[in-house]
Parts: structure tokens; sequence; C-alpha cells
């Protein structure tokens, strides 16, 4: 049996993170060993959804026990890769949430840590995962729209009231939600070759746990990516956004288009547009309930059987470097070269879909 050390107890940890981490206790594939943070106080919350051994408030007591086979790392952002790296050099396989990193030089430093290691590093997000986008990564691979030319993606709200670190260096709703989008397109396209944005400050001031903050990071991005294949696309992210009704993700190719309906992170399913019927279609995927944090169970699933992940960290890299570099081009208002690659993503299995017309296709009126 794995045993299990979490790291950080935010609201994070208390969302899909513990229904998947329960299941796993009560199915006996796991036990949690040692929680830790950083709150004492959080204990008695925790006590009372989580079955485990020890609480702790210094993570290292993790880190140090050599039971201990797997440490999923939950803390705020600017600690990710520090405890990551430390993590590897204790040997622990290790799931990190985003960003990996904050800055270029942790960045490094995990990835070269991470190829050396025996133990896997699985970053989130994890949307590769999700039924949608393999189902939409398969119609690509069968030319369906043809070559893919433009692409759009966006994913905001108005932000988080608890957690002033969102709202700091290294917090901000680029690492915290673009990350979703920046993941889906390059895992549906493939790499970036370099990027140009803007950004901006929208609110100076939040309330948070009812104190009034000053915001020291930039809580809106309009992001423009091109990539090797020359296609060029749009990402919209903010904690400046209240509502939507849009797809997703939009990709438009030369044959037609397809679009991912809800979020990338929580997809419903997806819609196409074929020149050659003139018509949409729906395709609903299965799994409509499938949970964002379900890179954990692969993580333990790919340890059990020894396995490497399906989550690429080459790819996961890519993801940083251009996150980190989306915030560079902003300030020196000027376009920015991605130095990394990684090699196009592999599904063996094939996604069953459920085929419908959309209530505004019209061109099935007469059946």
């Amino acid at each position: 049996m794995l045993k299990l050390g979490i790291i950080g107890c935010g609201s994070v940890m208390q969302g899909p993170y513990m229904e998947l981490v329960n299941k796993l206790v009560f199915k006996k594939i796991i036990e949690l060993k040692t929680i830790c943070d950083s709150d004492k106080k959080i204990e008695k919350i925790v006590s009372k959804k989580f079955y485990y051994n020890s609480f702790v408030t210094d993570y290292k007591k993790i880190l140090n026990d050599k039971e201990i086979d797997v440490v999923l790392i939950l803390t705020s952002m600017n600690e990710h890769a520090k405890i990551a790296k430390e993590s590897l050099k204790h040997n622990k396989h290790v799931l990190v949430e985003k960003p990996m990193a904050t800055n270029l030089k942790d960045l490094k430093e995990l990835y070269l840590l991470a190829k050396k290691s025996k133990k896997y590093l699985v970053a989130a997000p994890f949307v590769i995962l999700s039924p949608t986008f393999q189902a939409i990564y398969n119609e690509l691979k069968i030319n369906k729209i043809g070559s893919v030319a433009l692409a759009r993606a966006r994913y905001g709200w108005a932000g988080p009231n608890w957690g002033e670190w969102y709202y700091k260096t290294g917090g901000g709703p680029l690492f915290d939600l673009g990350v979703y989008n920046i993941t889906t397109l390059t895992g549906l396209l493939g790499p970036v070759k370099n990027i140009i944005s803007k950004s901006s400050i929208s609110k100076p001031y939040r309330i948070i746990n009812g104190k009034k903050i000053k915001v020291k990071t930039e809580d809106n991005f309009q992001i423009i990516l091109e990539f090797q294949s020359s296609c060029i696309a749009v990402v919209t992210t903010g904690f400046t956004m209240q509502q939507y009704n849009s797809p997703a993700v939009e990709l438009y190719g030369s044959e037609g288009t397809i679009q991912m309906l809800g979020d990338d992170w929580e997809p419903k399913g997806y819609e196409v547009w074929d020149n050659k019927k003139s018509s949409w279609e729906l395709y609903k995927t299965p799994y409509a309930n499938w949970p964002w944090a379900s890179g954990f169970t692969h993580l333990i699933e790919s340890i059990l059987k020894k396995k490497k992940p399906l989550i690429n960290l080459d790819h996961a890299y890519h993801v940083n470097e251009i996150m980190i570099k989306i915030y560079e081009s902003a300030q020196k208002q000027k376009q920015i070269t991605i130095n990394s690659s990684f090699k196009p993503l592999v599904f063996k299995k094939k996604i069953k879909t459920k085929k419908g017309f959309l209530d505004h296709d019209r061109s099935h009126d007469d059946i």
C-alpha cells in the first residue's frame, strides 16, 4: 500500500482532491499518513474530512519520513517549486499543483531534477486526461476540420475573496486560470514559438476575508500565441470576468470548426461544424463529472503499474515557460520567443462519443 503525505490544506485540497484521496483510502490502495499545513487551526477542519495518521506544521517532517512514497503539494503558488525540488531529493513521487514554478530558474532546476530522478513528477493541470480533450484530439488527428489556422480560448471569473497570495507576486489569474487554456491549446495544437501579451491591474484593491488589500500582480490578460504550425491563438483570462456563455476553446480549421463546451477544466462535450455537411453536430463525451484533480489517481495508478504517466513533463515545462514569458512580454511590451518544445501527445484509448444535433442548427429542420 502506498503511503501519502499532503502539504497544504486550503480550498484546493478540500475540494476534488479530498474526494479522490478518501476514495483510494477506503479502497485500501493508499494510506494517508501525514497532512501538513502551516496553520495549526486548520487541523480542526481537515480532521472531519480526512482519515489520516498525523498532522504537522513543518512539511520537512513529511519529506524526512522514509515510509512516505508520494507527496501532494497544494500550497500557495510561490512555494511549489521549492517543495517539489526538496521532495524529489528525498526520493518521493510528486504531484504539484499549477504552476510548477513562478520563475525560469526554479523551473529549469525542477525540470532537470525530475529528468534525473527515478520518481515521477506530475504537474497540474490535468486537462489532457479529460475524455472531451482526448476526443477532440482524435478529431484533429483524423483531420476532421483540416489544418487549424486560428484558435481562441478563455477562462476567468471575478476572482477569489480569500487567500491574499492570489493577488501578490507569483499569484494572479494567469498561473491560476490561464494555465488551463494554454495547456489545452498546446496539447491540441503543439508547441508555441513566440508570444505577445497585454496585462493590467484592473482593480487596485480587493476585499479578502473582510480585509482591504492592495493588488500587487496583474489580474487581467490578453495573450497571443503563435504556434510552430503557424496557427495563431488568442487567450483571455482574468479575475475580471463576471459570467459568460461561450465555448471554452474554439478551433478554426480549413474544413470546419470545433468548439469545446463548458470550461476546459470541466468540459461538457464539444460541437463540430463540417463544411461538407454544412451543419453543426454535438458530441457528448462520457464521464460528465470528470474530476479536474484526476491527475492524482492517474499518478497512483502509474506508480502501481510502473507505467510512465500520460502527463508529459516536457509539455508541462513548455506551458510553464510560456506563462513566465507572458509576464515578460507584457512588461517589456514586445514579442518573446519560447525556447522549449515537446513531442506530440499520444493517446491509445479511443473515446466513445454520442452524437446529436444542436438546437441552433437550422439545417435539419425538415427531419
